[in-house]
């Protein structure tokens, strides 16, 4: 809630109460005006303590003044115990009323107002809540293509395929995991050295001669072993360095690592 933080609740307390001295109420009011959601509360209260003390306040009958002075005046002084006796339970309770109005309105005011803290801490849990949720669903998702990719490398039928151009790019190194029986395929950067802004590196699949294109490799820097598809007869793959984006026909002269399927 606005505005709440620059006044101390024990203050805040005794403004609805009415026990606050002049600077304080100037204060609290200077407050107010520039946090009309706290001021509205605030008035809403007091209205409440004031229609419950006007409701239960008990009046004097109106003819009890008359028969006082009516009565005579030996007994006058009688008369005047006995008035004292009678207004006193009269104000006895009014007081009591009024204090109880001030209780029930300032008891209903701090209730609206932990009311809204506890909705709007309600949401914010709720929306926590949905990100752990999102996040653990991630997770598992990651769990479990890790533990497919781990089984794919230790099956038999895995073959790890490994490309280099020692010429060219001495230091690099990717390797292709190819399993014929599972028709599933990724890709391991061991060591990719540092390409141009404006070029691509682009994987091959060597079949009967002719170069089929397994798309561009982009975001290479994951937890995960890329995927890449799997094109049936390969022979060998290729990388070439190809203009931002790729292109429709390998750069031959621009191998940057390939090897043979054994």
């Amino acid at each position: 809630m606005a505005g709440k933080k620059h006044i101390a609740p024990a203050l805040l307390e005794q403004y609805v109460l009415g026990l606050t001295n002049r600077e304080e109420n100037e204060k609290i009011e200077s407050i107010l005006a520039q946090n009309p959601d706290l001021a509205e509360e605030i008035q809403y209260s007091q209205k409440l303590m004031e229609e419950f003390a006007m409701e239960y306040t008990i009046r004097a009958p109106k003819d009890l003044k008359q028969k006082i002075l009516n009565t005579s005046k030996d007994k006058r002084r009688v008369h005047s115990v006995t008035s004292r006796n009678m207004t006193t339970p009269f104000s006895w309770f009014t007081g009591a009323a009024a204090l109880l109005a001030l209780a029930f309105g300032f008891l209903s005011f701090l209730l609206y107002i932990q009311s809204k803290e506890m909705n709007q801490q309600f949401v914010l849990l709720g929306k926590e809540v949905q990100e752990l949720k999102n996040q653990n669903t991630q997770l598992l998702s990651q769990k479990s293509q890790i533990n497919q990719q781990f089984s794919l490398l230790k099956d038999v039928n895995t073959t790890h395929v490994h490309l280099r151009n020692a010429e060219i790019f001495p230091k690099a190194l990717i390797i292709v995991y190819w399993n014929e029986a599972e028709k599933n395929a990724y890709l391991n950067v061991v060591d990719l050295p540092a390409i141009p802004k404006n070029k691509s590196l682009q994987l091959w699949a060597d079949v009967g001669g002719e170069m089929i294109n397994m798309g561009v490799l982009d975001d290479l820097n994951t937890d995960l072993l890329p995927a890449i598809p799997f094109v049936p007869n390969a022979a060998a793959f290729n990388i070439t360095m190809e203009e931002k984006g790729g292109s429709d026909h390998p750069n031959v002269e621009q191998i940057f690592a390939n090897g043979r399927l054994l």
